[in-house]
């Protein structure tokens, strides 16, 4: 058994849509933006020895990704919104260069070159079930409630 309804009409769709992309768009610049600090400057990433940075900080295991900030610069607010038919997408873009002028961001998300092990900073944004479990999507889906609520 199945039932339809049939001509029921959204009133004022484009302010719907309107009050979801701000929703949207704050909670990437504040909760985004904020989980990516943490991810840089918290002492979270195992790392085989001990280095001695460019900053001149001595560190060991487990460390931050922070070092002398550059990468974390490139990409903290470096961020645009692009929206489309149905669907809305906020994308950073992490283009600190090394020494040679070659930008090394995937260089350390994925542990290649001189990086002997991966910080995969953004994997929560990559794996579903992990976004569905974090406590930002909860506040994803907070904003989105209290947007629709006003």
């Amino acid at each position: 058994m199945s039932g339809t309804i049939v001509g029921g009409e959204f009133i004022n769709p484009d302010r719907i849509v309107n009050k979801l992309a701000n929703a949207f768009e704050a909670w990437a610049n504040e909760e985004v933006n904020d989980y990516f600090r943490d991810q840089f400057i918290e002492d979270k990433w195992p790392y085989d020895g001990n280095t001695l940075r460019k900053s001149g900080e001595q560190v060991g295991s487990p460390r931050n990704i922070f070092d002398l900030g550059d990468l974390y610069r490139s990409g903290r607010n470096n961020f645009s919104i692009t929206q489309g038919g149905v669907d809305i997408t906020a994308s950073w873009n992490w283009n600190a260069k090394n020494s040679s002028g070659r930008a090394y961001a995937w260089y350390v998300h994925e542990g290649l070159g001189t990086n002997l092990a991966p910080r995969q900073w953004t994997d929560i944004f990559q794996e579903q079930t992990l976004f569905d479990r974090s406590p930002l999507s909860k506040e994803l889906k907070m904003r989105i409630r209290n947007a629709l609520n006003k």
